[in-house]
């Protein structure tokens, strides 16, 4: 996503890109000016100015150059952070484009007040269904009120980290005049929610396909039950905090037949039983079951075996589940032989006997973390990608102390579009391969990778780097 910039204390604004422009014929050289360019043209050149030259400098050049600076298709996404000194700039730039924006993240300053963000957000965003409020800073219920008057039509809504965000919160959400076409809520890790405020949601008339209440761990079996048994005909995505779930909680999941995507973090108290119940759910294609410390190896063999419904998984992490060995990968291996993503990272069972399994069978992987492993040497990676994963763009070798540097060195220069992280956590790929160490590892180069990573089929599976 290319991000263009106005004025660096104002706000932050990035748009996504579009389709490529049709083939235009070019006049005389001679006799060529900018204004000659068709207007899709232009606006692919417009695409490339940063918010200073395309809100300062090319609308102010004429009035054709005005009304395309402010065209739908370069504010599709907004990222607006709020402060007093930008306060005017904000209003006039966002009455400017409010029909067109589609997302829009805000954040703002401590002193920033309600009556700030009712200055600067539009009368109304009609077109707005990606509202990201994500660690704003003093969320009120009036500035909630605000956005669901101005932003009738969201579909998905952020609230990631807000503390303020508590079972109020959620009982406004939950009217039926506030959002009325909400499908996606994430309070992952707002500390002050309770029983009281997932069951207010869950009850509600509106029709959830994704709920994320990761981080809270307060939540108890009977709230995820009411959850599961009022949006089974919704429910597609789910994220849970297990830190004080039990094999109850996964039970009711059973139900939800359109679920896709589960994952669990924090599931120390989940046994095979739990690992039963997942294995009836034939929809999933993500699982994400960390720190599953209680199950065990025949749990996780019997969740694989054939013939059976995790057949359809793509993407599957099993993060310091310590009853994962080699077996439960060959298991896996059969099962799912189309898996796109493979977590196991401090799975210290695993022998370079399960790794080479990995490399041989699993041929669509695009991502593989197997950080912490200190029992596989890694000899197998040698036939990457001359024979095997030829798909793969990403593998994560921190802490595998066996796997050596001439290894890694030689797959990253064979494979020309892989980046991996080796045992010191240094960022490798053909390009910065010869490089010292503080360059592969300087921030701006993290955050580029960072970036691959995020738009990476797979890359929800992996730790972070």
């Amino acid at each position: 996503m290319d991000t263009i910039l106005a004025s660096p204390d104002n706000f932050d604004i990035s748009m996504t890109p579009t389709t490529a422009c049709a083939a235009f014929e070019f006049p005389n050289p001679q006799s060529f000016s900018l204004q000659d360019l068709p207007d899709h043209v232009l606006l692919e050149v417009f695409k490339a100015l940063d918010r200073s030259e395309l809100c300062s400098a090319a609308a102010m050049v004429c009035r054709r150059w005005y009304r395309l600076a402010y065209s739908p298709s370069l504010w599709k996404r907004v990222d607006v952070h709020v402060s007093k000194s930008s306060e005017e700039s904000l209003s006039h730039l966002l009455d400017a484009i409010s029909a067109a924006i589609r997302n829009l993240a805000l954040t703002k300053d401590d002193e920033t007040t309600d009556s700030v963000i009712a200055v600067i957000l539009p009368s109304s965003m009609p077109s707005l269904t990606v509202l990201d409020l994500g660690f704003m800073k003093g969320l009120t219920l009036s500035m909630l009120d605000l956005f669901i008057d101005r932003c009738p039509h969201v579909q998905s809504l952020n609230l990631e980290g807000i503390k303020e965000v508590c079972d109020q919160t959620l009982v406004l959400i939950a009217s039926p005049s506030a959002w009325p076409l909400l499908e996606e809520l994430c309070i992952s890790h707002c500390l002050a929610v309770s029983d009281a405020g997932l069951s207010a949601i869950s009850v509600s008339s509106k029709r959830l396909r994704c709920v994320n209440v990761d981080g809270i761990s307060q939540l108890s079996d009977e709230s995820i039950e009411r959850l599961a048994i009022s949006q089974k005909d919704h429910l597609e995505r789910l994220y849970l905090d297990g830190l004080e779930l039990s094999d109850q909680a996964i039970l009711p999941l059973m139900e939800c037949k359109n679920l896709s995507l589960l994952s669990v973090s924090f599931c120390e108290n989940l046994t095979d039983c739990a690992l039963g119940y997942i294995k009836e759910m034939a929809a999933l294609s993500h699982l994400h079951l960390r720190k599953g410390t209680e199950m065990s190896e025949n749990g996780f063999r019997q969740l694989f075996a054939q013939p059976n419904s995790m057949a359809s998984l793509r993407f599957l992490n099993l993060s310091e589940c310590n009853a994962i060995n080699d077996r439960c990968i060959e298991a896996i291996s059969l099962c799912c032989p189309n898996l796109e993503a493979l977590c196991l990272s401090w799975c210290w069972s695993v022998t370079e006997r399960g790794l080479i399994t990995i490399v041989e069978r699993l041929g669509s992987l695009i991502c593989l973390d197997v950080m912490g492993m200190d029992c596989v040497k890694g000899s197998s990676f040698r036939d990457v990608p001359n024979l095997n994963l030829a798909q793969v763009r990403f593998i994560d070798l921190r802490q595998c102390n066996m796997i050596d540097d001439t290894t890694v060195t030689e797959m990253v220069r064979r494979k020309k579009d892989l980046i991996v992280i080796n045992y010191y956590g240094e960022i490798l790929d053909h390009i910065s391969i010869d490089r010292s160490a503080p360059e592969r590892n300087h921030s701006a180069y993290r955050d580029k990778v960072n970036e691959i990573l995020k738009d990476l089929p797979g890359g929800c599976c992996m730790t972070a780097i």
